[in-house]
């Protein structure tokens, strides 16, 4: 996450000048990732595709169990139980503003790592993104 911020100042001539950078403070920083943390409807989804972008062809999907937040990072984790989401698998994302069926919500991030799980595992599955100003 790469976060900008630009000034411009516009004089009654039309001349502007800018643009000049600024840096976030940590407050600001947390407040945006508040907002991360605030999305609603969030879900794991899991494909098995190699399409190049930022398509994927689903074949699991589930509500993401918890949303934390501490500071500048926000933590999506989900809990996938032994008869869930079973196989290798190439593509996971978190979608927000989603709901149950494929295809719904916006995709918020993409991992591509080819990653697998049996039936005889529980596992976690935790995103975390870090919000932070760059110079």
């Amino acid at each position: 996450l790469k976060l900008k911020s630009e000034w411009y100042f516009e004089y009654q001539d039309g001349s502007v000048k800018g643009p000049f950078y600024n840096s976030f403070s940590p407050a600001g920083l947390a407040k945006i990732a508040e907002g991360i943390k605030s999305f609603s409807s969030p879900y794991l989804v899991v494909g098995d595709d190699t399409s190049p972008g930022f398509v994927i062809t689903e074949v699991f999907r589930k509500p993401v169990s918890v949303v934390t937040r501490d500071d500048n990072v926000v933590r999506f984790r989900t809990q996938l139980l032994t008869g869930e989401c079973n196989g290798d698998h190439q593509k996971t994302c978190i979608y927000v503003e989603a709901a149950d069926s494929p295809g719904t919500g916006v995709m918020l991030n993409m991992l591509r790592q080819l990653w697998s799980k049996t039936s005889q595992m529980i596992l976690a599955v935790e995103c975390r993104i870090t919000v932070e100003g760059v110079s």
